[in-house]
């Protein structure tokens, strides 16, 4: 990232004109130290100095941000729906696009077993020696089920394995410049006030000079240039072939796997894209087979018009070779590494091209847009009035658009901003991670609605006809707390949004396949299509139970955190209640008294076991039933329902089998599961089930005992994790130098933590830092300062009325806190560890400052 100095007396007058900032930014600080927030400037202006860079990759589309497992070299351009990357040799500027709502919906359905079925089969003698893992690593060898008559069956994956349901990709947008062909790649700017990237590209008398900018509402690529020695540009649209069908077929429709005929009524090849022109507009589509969500099929169109110069050709050309920018074939990860994937660059392809000649100024504008059936039936003609909209408005217009929408999100920001050092005129916040900060990392950097038939994942990528994991985002990694702690808790609706969509068939699901009252989603990949069914992917990972909790969390947290009832009874509850009655009666009290989760499964690892012998109290899953047992008891207590509910909730939590342990020669660690000494080999998943009681369920806190946290710290420390650093963090412990340490360097809960209740100032963070109204527990609103002599600003808004309680930022010194509104100080009750904790009766719309006594 390209930072620039500027005036900060010039931002003021700025923020002052925009009714954002007060006078008193301007008067001059006397004895305190100015807070950060008064001397630095608005991020709204400090983002006008901010590009994100990178240089022109000739044949790798893969996104240099939100991509997994591992980030590609070319620029990521995103919007709120489209996923896009540049990238292309310097002759053939190419844009990839995806869009998250335009998948291939098939099913591959079967029949999913019964917990009576699957405990059959754990049971059946003739499978007594079966071993669930591989070789190398703790991950189930196979993610079906044991059959009573001996064996593992997984009818989803064997005998075959499709490339589908799946996000596709919607094509490439081409520039052309012939003359430019062995020109050096160009570097790349994308500016984080309005999205718009540029770059020139040169080659002795030839030249351009490129604006691109995706509208962050509209779908619209916008597109201006101007050339020096170009004689005839050309821009292009192009779709190749879908290849998922050359896995197990020939293009002219012939199986070459007997395994996959027999599925035909299913499986077969996706229709070729079109192509097409009319006047000055020009095109390439693409229609997926009929399936229930879309009986008549789901169809895309993308569309582009030159709006100067006129063009003097249009040609549509169809199933040929050689259309479009040939991408290197991706590295095969994940469950598609033993299949061979047919290449998309030697892929037949439709295209529609605009050759033209620049007006007398050499310059180029020129818009494309994608309307898709969610749209409308008429797709042609919505693409012409998203186009003429778009030009009425120009290049210009669009770039305008864009800096309104980036103001009023940076507005928002201004909330949850950290401030670092004290240098006064310049912004010390990462303009670029808030840039991307609004959406999830797992939606692959777009805002997804489920209910929209929405969805991508970090691992769905551009120029990919096979995804990675069914294209949906992993239900075991949703560590997402310290995002409503800073405040950006509006990135995580993609999850409340995903259990909403699919609740009836979750409510189905417990009922059919586990006998059950409530509602159980686990862990799979639920792809964006009509609800009435729940779709099983990988019946092993199911029993992964606390998963559901995982999912559930962001919606429990959008309540704990923000302290608007009408959340909690509007849209948390609701699923905390049909969670907990699954979860309720789940548990079995056995002859020890105590009640058991039997069968459950570590977080992809071990599988399904004879007898159930690796998959009894694994602790993720008792830690999040005894969490959401607790959480949805207290809330149905606040909101005054469903007394014998909660009655039973609390009871069965309280009852729940103690959390398995292992003695190590350091001490006391906790396991993973009972009578199993924890372990890790070279291929497990990165995470570590034995962090969740601090990473998940918050029954490790920095306000539990000094021995259970030490406790924890070994746990992670003797046998670390992608989980060990963030666990760490949680207990106090600062991220090292490290790259994995620097993972963490800007988490929320450095400088806020509140996951025991109490609130802890700068738990990890050390020197000049701040933060301004991040989210504590409780709904409160916090902001903070300190320096190297310590902390010299603590101010708490209450949005509910309660009880505040403080870690004392002064520790053994007297503190008043006062209402910001009135001079005289509120009651504070210290506790008697000298007064370490500071406990006040907050309410709801005060604003209180917390100062030294003296």
């Amino acid at each position: 990232m390209k930072r620039r100095d500027f005036l900060a007396n010039a931002l003021l007058a700025n923020a002052l004109a925009a009714g954002l900032a007060s006078p008193a930014r301007a008067q001059k600080a006397d004895a305190a130290p100015a807070l950060p927030w008064d001397r630095e400037p608005l991020l709204r202006e400090a983002a006008k100095t901010v590009s994100l860079e990178s240089v022109l990759h000739p044949d790798n589309p893969q996104p240099d941000f939100g991509g997994a497992p591992f980030p590609g070299p070319s620029m990521a351009i995103n919007s709120l729906k489209m996923r896009t990357t540049i990238w292309g040799p310097a002759h053939r500027v190419t844009i990839s696009l995806t869009k998250n709502n335009v998948w291939d919906r098939r099913l591959h359905e079967f029949k999913p077993p019964t917990l009576q079925e699957i405990t059959a089969g754990a049971f059946a003698p003739v499978n007594k020696d079966y071993v669930g893992i591989s070789a190398n690593a703790l991950r189930p060898v196979d993610l079906g089920w044991l059959r009573p008559e001996g064996g593992a069956t997984d009818p989803y994956r064997k005998p075959m394995r499709y490339a589908f349901p799946s996000l596709k990709p919607v094509g490439q947008i081409i520039l052309g410049m012939d003359e430019l062909e062995g020109a050096a790649a160009p570097h790349l700017t994308q500016n984080c006030a309005d999205g718009v990237v540029r770059l020139e590209i040169a080659k002795g008398p030839a030249q351009a000079r490129l604006e691109y900018v995706l509208g962050m509402t509209s779908d619209i690529y916008a597109i201006r240039g101007r050339f020096q020695g170009i004689a005839a540009p050309w821009l292009r649209l192009y779709r190749h072939r879908d290849t998922s069908h050359r896995l197990y077929m020939t293009d002219d429709g012939r199986y070459t796997d007997p395994a996959a005929e027999a599925d035909k009524a299913f499986n077969g090849p996706i229709a070729a894209p079109t192509s097409g022109t009319d006047g000055q507009y020009f095109w390439i589509g693409q229609k997926f087979p009929a399936e229930k969500t879309f009986p008549q099929g789901f169809e895309y169109l993308l569309m582009g018009v030159m709006v100067s110069p006129a063009a003097t050709d249009h040609r549509a050309v169809q199933d040929q070779l050689g259309l479009g920018t040939p991408p290197i074939d991706p590295p095969m990860n994940g469950e598609w590494k033993r299949a061979p994937r047919p290449s998309i660059g030697k892929a037949s392809g439709a295209s529609a091209t605009a050759r033209l000649k620049p007006d007398g100024n050499g310059a180029l504008e020129a818009l494309v847009t994608i309307v898709t059936t969610m749209d409308g039936t008429d797709l042609p003609a919505i693409a012409r009035r998203e186009l003429a909209a778009a030009h009425a408005l120009g290049f210009d217009g669009i770039v305008q658009e864009n800096a309104g929408w980036w103001r009023d999100f940076y507005d928002r920001r201004e909330n949850g901003r950290v401030f670092h050092g004290s240098l006064a005129g310049a912004c010390s916040d990462d303009i670029g991670a808030i840039y991307r900060s609004y959406a999830d990392s797992h939606g692959g950097g777009t805002k997804t609605d489920m209910r929209r038939y929405e969805c991508s994942a970090s691992y769905a990528l551009p120029e990919r006809d096979y995804q990675e994991w069914d294209s949906a985002p992993c239900y075991n990694e949703i560590f997402t707390t310290s995002r409503f702690v800073r405040n950006w808790g509006d990135s995580q609706e993609m999850w409340k949004q995903l259990v909403w969509h699919w609740l009836p068939a979750a409510q189905d699901n417990a009922r059919t396949m586990f006998a059950m009252p409530g509602m159980l989603i686990s862990h799979g990949y639920l792809p964006p299509v009509k609800p009435d069914k729940y779709v099983h992917t990988t019946i092993t990972l199911e029993l992964c139970l606390g998963t559901m909790a995982q999912i559930i969390r962001p919606a429990w947290d959008e309540w704990d955190y923000g302290g608007d009832l009408n959340v909690l009874r509007r849209d948390c509850y609701p699923l905390l209640k049909q969670m907990a009655m699954f979860y309720a009666a789940y548990a079995k009290k056995e002859a020890d008294g105590r009640y058991h989760i039997v069968p459950c499964m570590q977080e992809e690892s071990w599988g399904i076991y004879p007898r159930f012998s690796r998959n009894r109290d694994v602790i993720s899953s008792l830690c999040m039933f005894r969490w959401a047992l607790n959480r949805a008891a207290e809330s149905a207590e606040l909101l005054g329902v469903d007394p014998d509910l909660r009655r039973q909730w609390r009871g069965i939590a309280a009852g729940l089998a103690p959390y398995p342990v292992w003695r190590r020669p350091e001490g006391l660690v906790f396991a993973e599961m009972p009578d199993l000494e924890p372990t890790r080999l070279p291929g497990d998943h990165f995470g570590d089930a034995a962090a969740y009681p601090a990473l998940l369920s918050d029954d490790v806190t920095l306000d539990s005992s000094p021995q259970q946290q030490d406790m924890m710290k070994r746990s992670v420390t003797t046998l670390p994790s992608g989980n060990t650093i963030q666990a760490l963090l949680l207990l106090g412990v600062a991220p090292d130098s490290s790259e994995r340490g620097k993972r963490y360097s800007d988490d929320a809960e450095l400088y806020l933590n509140s996951r025991g209740g109490r609130i802890h100032l700068f738990p990890v963070a050390a020197g000049d830092a701040a933060f301004r109204n991040f989210q504590a527990r409780g709904g409160f609103l916090v902001s903070a300062a300190r320096n190297a002599a310590g902390v010299y600003h603590v101010e708490i808004a209450a949005r509910r009325s309660l009880p505040c309680r403080l870690m004392n930022p002064w520790p053994g010194e007297p503190v008043r806190v006062r209402d910001a509104g009135r001079a005289a100080a509120v009651a504070v009750e210290t506790t008697k560890d000298n007064g370490k904790c500071l406990t006040f009766a907050a309410r709801a719309g005060r604003r209180y400052l917390v100062e030294r006594a003296a």
